[in-house]
């Protein structure tokens, strides 16, 4: 089954996202250059775009997936995974190779403590080993790759598409597995912030992979497309527009005070962002607020562009 259902608005959603990490990045770039910047204040911009982009990714893609299980009764493993790789490894492997190979040999690009320092050649070889395998995300803990960090966020999604097929094409009582996988998810996160287990080998390594795996985002997502797909009873309640403005007003509200938790932040925006996609695709009288071509254009370019930055 080709991956050519469109949603209204998604677009437009994407470009909000990816406005608000490009912002971010902008920021955390600036002192690279000598120049002065808000990064402590817009910092957490660039995690809410990228939990915003991480529900629309487990959104879209369980939605395709529970289509193609009811069309054909179950998912064929080798047409999705041809379809993820002819999507996203041209560009992934692009970026790699100009981040190992190309831009740290121009002086353009040689810049003051942005520098991968590699001290031998095993080491060398690991980076390129962990990107092969599609681990930018636990690489992140080990090496910073310059022009190459953003690539955290494909592995997570890369590891998140290899397992998923399995899990819609054998899970029994989605909804309620979602639900468990958000907690037990938000369990080991909290775990592994208990200063008992510091001193454990590898444990920062560990802590930091864990929470770039962005399980229970991704799930939320997966959460509210399957709320859609079986037009599930709640869905009134979800995707009404009283609803969808308190959300609106309660994220802008989560961003311009910086709210954090004591534990669940992720999920506490999660929920937000997926009332917020089923209204603007399930609500008639919303269909066309983020619809139109300047949205549906930057929406797209900007999806490859954050991809390329740094």
């Amino acid at each position: 089954m080709k991956d050519k259902i469109y949603f209204p608005n998604l677009n437009g959603l994407r470009f909000i996202a990816a406005f608000m990490v490009i912002f971010s990045h902008l920021e955390l770039n600036k002192p690279y250059f000598g120049m002065p910047n808000y990064f402590r204040e817009v910092k957490h911009l660039g995690k809410l775009g990228v939990s915003l982009f991480f529900v629309l990714s487990g959104f879209l893609i369980t939605f395709l997936l529970l289509m193609e299980k009811e069309n054909g009764s179950k998912i064929l493993y080798r047409s999705f995974y041809m379809r993820r790789i002819l999507r996203i490894w041209p560009l992934y492997y692009f970026i790699v190779i100009l981040s190992l190979f190309v831009l740290p040999y121009f002086e353009l690009f040689n810049i003051t403590n942005f520098k991968m320092n590699l001290v031998n050649p095993f080491e060398y070889l690991k980076v390129i080993l962990l990107f092969l395998l599609f681990l930018p995300n636990l690489l992140i803990q080990i090496k910073l790759v310059p022009f190459a960090t953003q690539t955290w966020s494909i592995g997570t999604e890369e590891q998140f598409y290899l397992i998923w097929p399995w899990i819609i094409n054998n899970g029994k009582r989605l909804k309620l597995l979602f639900i468990a996988l958000i907690i037990g998810y938000n369990l080991i996160s909290y775990l592994v912030e208990i200063k008992d287990f510091q001193n454990l080998p590898y444990f920062n390594m560990i802590k930091g992979f864990v929470h770039l795996l962005q399980l229970d985002v991704l799930t939320i997502g997966a959460l509210a497309a399957y709320l859609l797909y079986s037009k599930h009873k709640i869905l009134f309640f979800f995707a009404n527009t009283p609803l969808f403005i308190f959300s609106i007003i309660s994220t802008i509200l989560i961003i311009a005070l910086n709210v954090k938790l004591i534990f669940g932040n992720s999920v506490l925006y999660g929920f937000h962002f997926a009332v917020i996609i089923l209204c603007l695709i399930h609500n008639p009288k919303l269909k066309n607020l983020l619809e139109n071509r300047f949205f549906n254009y930057l929406g797209k370019f900007l999806m490859v562009y954050i991809c390329i930055i740094k």
